[in-house]
């Protein structure tokens, strides 16, 4: 399952920009459909990120712009199986999240009723890049951290992806087939009072000297979910770090902050 959509996406991103640029994202009112390279800074201090990428979101808040099936035979039912399955991975993790906090299995429920989860296609080019795509200073996906509550990342064997502890040096995350990188984003980062962090990562592709492809699925929560400081991570010693935030603003005010092709 995974290989067919890692192959998926490989197969939209082959296609000639003309053809790509008909699922552009500025013609979805959701934001979903196709990024081209530039459109997206998520380091503001660094050139736009050296990446393409397609996004999918929650049927239930707003259609998704599927290629055409003549075109990518297959492109469709691959990323609904992927999405669904990741959608059910997310709510296990989450329930062990709880579990790990002291908090009834199914906490987190409450805010994932009709979750704004994105499943995002990915494709970094090999670097150095042509001219005509990269510019000094630029790589394929600036230092962020994820919006969400959880993130689930898939990634082929071209390697790239780098974490940065608090207070370390850039570090490789070399792939490993058969595995997903689990990372925490901003939202539990806040839920925990920084318990737990989201932590610093960037796409530097040097090393292969080959493609990228990746698929990252958001767990983002719902729209109107609040999000403050558990109390059983807060105490006289450790003070609420947070005010309360719904996830909508939060995801709105990044999407803001980090798009620039818009």
């Amino acid at each position: 399952m995974v290989a067919a959509a890692l192959q998926a996406g490989r197969d939209f991103f082959a296609l000639p920009a003309a053809t790509k640029a008909r699922w552009h994202i500025a013609l979805s009112p959701q934001r979903r459909g196709f990024d081209p390279i530039g459109w997206q800074a998520l380091d503001p201090s660094r050139p736009p990120d050296l990446k393409e990428s397609f996004y999918l979101g929650n049927p239930a808040l707003g259609p998704n712009p599927w290629p055409d099936a003549a075109l990518l035979p297959g492109f469709r039912p691959a990323c609904e199986a992927y999405t669904q399955a990741m959608g059910a991975l997310s709510r296990q993790l989450l329930n062990l999240f709880a579990l790990a906090l002291k908090l009834p299995a199914g906490f987190f429920d409450t805010a994932m009723r009709c979750p704004v989860a994105t499943t995002r296609l990915l494709h970094y080019p090999p670097q150095p890049a042509a001219p005509a795509l990269a510019e000094p200073g630029q790589i394929g996906c600036g230092a962020h951290t994820d919006w969400g509550a959880l993130t689930l990342l898939a990634q082929d064997d071209a390697g790239g992806l780098q974490v940065q502890p608090a207070g370390g040096d850039w570090l490789d995350v070399p792939p490993a087939p058969g595995h997903f990188i689990v990372n925490a984003g901003d939202m539990m980062q806040r839920w925990t009072n920084d318990r737990w962090p989201s932590t610093l990562h960037r796409v530097v592709n040097r090393h292969s000297g080959r493609d990228r492809y990746s698929i990252a699925y958001f767990c983002d929560l719902d729209d109107d979910a609040v999000i403050a400081p558990l109390p059983g991570c807060c105490s006289a010693e450790r003070p609420a770090r947070y005010g309360p935030i719904t996830a909508g603003e939060h995801l709105e005010a990044m999407y803001r902050r980090t798009t620039v092709g818009a």
